[in-house]
């Protein structure tokens, strides 16, 4: 049975023969009731802390498990962001890669293209010194045949030669 301090000054005995000093015992009880009296206070008050204390420590759990939640998230997103990052880095090296390949293959297709048209130009420089000897071969044997013409004193006229719109013919020139 617990006693509280009321109990303890309340208290009564019978009396005895050869009993205890009443007095004695009345200032006894009242020390030990003041003794468990203040150790009650102590220990509500102990006992106030406490509570006090554990609200304080679940308060501290809950922002303990929210900083870890949040440096999950953290180190979640990050990871995720590398991850894309790397992700885009690649797609851009790709990317970057395919338009090289296109520029390279344009460049090649203009360098065969040029190729073809210097070919074009040289073939038509070939054709066209060709022609250009030919029709001086035509006007040196012309010259030659005019002059040897003029050497024997002759002026014949040739008959492949015609007369211009001035009235002079093919062979003055």
């Amino acid at each position: 049975m617990r006693y509280t301090p009321n109990d303890i000054r309340g208290a009564t005995f019978s009396k005895r023969l050869r009993g205890v000093d009443e007095s004695e015992l009345q200032v006894f009880l009242g020390s030990l009731a003041d003794q468990v009296e203040q150790q009650e206070r102590e220990l509500a008050t102990v006992r106030e802390r406490l509570l006090q204390l554990e609200r304080e420590l679940e308060r501290y759990r809950s922002l303990d498990q929210g900083l870890r939640d949040t440096l999950l998230e953290v180190k979640t997103t990050s990871e995720g962001a590398r991850e894309t990052a790397r992700k885009e880095a690649e797609l851009i090296l790709r990317e970057a890669e395919l338009r090289a390949e296109q520029v390279m293959a344009k460049g090649r297709d203009e360098r065969r293209a040029l190729g073809r048209d210097l070919e074009t130009l040289r073939d038509r420089r070939d054709s066209f010194v060709r022609r250009i000897r030919h029709l001086l071969e035509q006007q040196l044997e012309l010259v030659e045949l005019l002059s040897t013409t003029e050497v024997a004193g002759e002026d014949v006229p040739d008959g492949n030669a015609k007369e211009d719109s001035r009235g002079g013919s093919a062979a003055d020139f």
